[in-house]
């Protein structure tokens, strides 16, 4: 299941009608489901290389954990002195998660669901996320 709280329309999710599963947007019917108390159809998409590279993350060839482990960057496109950027990591055990750093310091905590990035992305910059799923 998903946390409603976390959803905004557009968000990309996981419903399953009758036997089969299908990635779709976040709409007002959805929200409806929720209300109704049936959102136990409507699932997280995990993070993974696919949907990070999908997004305009870079992999940093230099990441000294490689290839065990392995590092994206994407740079925001936020106004200011800072280095701005949400790194992603994928893990020897292929589990996934990004997090918000300003100047090279964790300024968010570890989010692993695509809706997730796509609110910390649209916090940050006030523009969706361009994903192709």
């Amino acid at each position: 299941m998903i946390d409603a709280n976390e959803l905004r329309l557009g968000n990309y999710i996981m419903q399953k009608v009758h036997t089969r599963i299908t990635t779709t947007r976040c709409s007002f019917q959805h929200f409806e489901l929720v209300a109704k108390g049936q959102d136990k159809d409507l699932f997280p998409i995990v993070l993974k290389t696919t949907v990070l590279e999908s997004a305009g993350f870079l992999e940093n060839k230099d990441y000294p954990l490689s290839p065990q482990a392995r590092e994206f960057k994407l740079q925001l496109p936020v106004i200011g002195n800072n280095k701005n950027e949400i790194l992603a990591y994928i893990k020897n055990n292929k589990e996934c998660f990004a997090r918000a750093m300003v100047n090279g310091l964790p300024v968010s905590n570890n989010i692993f669901h695509v809706h997730q990035l796509q609110n910390l992305y649209y916090a940050l910059t006030g523009e969706e996320l361009m994903i192709s799923i």
